[in-house]
């Protein structure tokens, strides 16, 4: 048995490739949100890409701040300035966006102005403002340089960062493949929930939770069912399981007559990084390789197995998947109420109200109630065991994303 850190290092340790699988593939812009980027992307132009007004007004020399200045033209965003130089005792008149012509020291908004006949009066006689220079002016590249990095290697691209690579004329990208993750239950007393369970069986919850979480994570996800509790079948089944990336079962991982998954490996020459978790709920965890492949055993207990993915396995999966960035990021709040912890590991629960943490059943929770899970938002890891009110807790939001340090643990 290893702590949780250790379990964290050793599982986000893993290599990012697999045996078997393509790893990178390109994708189309449209089609990349969510995707873990295989290589760092360069600017290919500055941001802005020319010096270009900050808003609607005229174009001046600090010179010619407090006179009349003739007004030689109009330039709109999406024409050129090219061959346009600024005179002394001259404006132009430049809306915003609009390249600016040489000689451009500071952009006065019209509302500083007064027109004159074919003169403008910059400033207005009754405006009192001071100018200076570079005023409502955007400079090439103050945004984003050219050649400079724009997204490093492994990040997993969300709405703003397709945005950002639109701006660089950027349509395709190269991502790493998604990990291919087989989802299966275990156990005879499980029942799938189209059946009719009978009162010694329980509807499969696990499949359900395991597979709608990491779907929506961005990973390729199938559903192979209910391994049954006999060796010679899960031997057979090891076979289905070379398409797969990563195998997650749920049950049989603990130390009943009936748990025979780890047996099964270990006979087929698995390779185990560690069996069991000193942390409560949900000790009896397991991970091992074999074949290139990764196996990942929760237990039964739907909110045990539940409490280790958001903790430990989405984090490993981020790392396999590529992503540079896979510690959940936690928040601090204040806790409600004063809590005293047994002298272990603990997860606890509770949920997010404004900047308190408000803590569930005095962080006693059991290690079955998938209902626990379902009435909060929000995740504690605890090895200290006494909080007192009012100090503040590092807790995971149950859709927390990734950062790159690792400060999420109560120690």
């Amino acid at each position: 048995m290893v702590s949780f850190k250790e379990a964290f290092a050793l599982g986000t340790s893993l290599p990012i490739s697999k045996e078997g699988r393509k790893k990178t593939l390109t994708t189309k812009l449209f089609e990349s949100y969510g995707r873990v980027i295989a290589n760092d992307i360069i600017a290919r132009k500055a941001l802005p890409p020319f010096d270009n007004s900050a808003m609607d007004g005229y174009a001046i020399m600090l010179a010619d701040y407090g006179s009349s200045c003739i007004c030689d033209g109009r330039i709109l965003a999406g024409e050129s300035s090219a061959g346009l130089i600024l005179k002394k005792g001259h404006t132009y008149k430049v809306m915003t966006g609009a390249p600016l012509p040489q000689n451009t020291e500071a952009v006065v908004q019209f509302e500083w102005t007064q027109v004159e006949g074919k003169k403008v009066r910059i400033p207005a006689p009754d405006v009192q403002n001071h100018i200076t220079q570079g005023q409502n002016i955007r400079f090439q590249g103050e945004e984003i340089a050219q050649n400079a990095l724009l997204i490093p290697k492994g990040t997993r691209l969300n709405h703003l960062d397709l945005s950002i690579l639109a701006s660089q004329g950027i349509a395709h990208i190269e991502c790493f493949a998604p990990l291919c993750v087989g989802i299966f239950s275990s156990g005879d007393e499980v029942i799938e929930p189209e059946g009719v369970a009978t009162l010694n069986q329980i509807y499969n919850t696990n499949a359900t939770s395991c597979y709608t979480l990491l779907k929506s994570r961005g990973y390729e996800c199938h559903y192979g069912g209910i391994l049954a509790d006999d060796k010679a079948t899960l031997k057979a089944k090891l076979e289905d399981f070379a398409q797969y990336d990563v195998i997650i079962t749920s049950g049989g991982a603990s130390v009943g007559e009936a748990d025979l998954i780890k047996e099964v490996l270990l006979h087929e020459g698995a390779e185990f990084l560690f069996s069991g978790v000193d942390i409560k709920p949900g000790r009896h965890l397991s991970i091992a390789t074999l074949q290139g492949r990764l196996f990942i055993l929760l237990p039964g207990n739907p909110l045990a197995m539940l409490l280790h993915l958001h903790t430990l396995i989405l984090p490993i999966l981020e790392s396999m998947q590529g992503a540079r960035a896979f510690y959940p990021q936690s928040l601090s709040l204040k806790l409600s109420q004063e809590c005293q912890l047994k002298p272990c590991v603990s997860m606890i629960l509770g949920t997010i109200h404004n900047d308190t943490f408000m803590l569930y059943k005095n962080g006693k929770i059991g290690s079955s109630a998938l209902v626990n899970m379902w009435q909060n938002n929000a995740i504690a890891i605890c090895e200290k065991s006494h909080f007192r009110q009012g100090e503040h807790i590092k807790v995971i939001p149950y859709g927390a994303d990734f950062c790159d340090i690792m400060d999420f643990v109560n120690d």
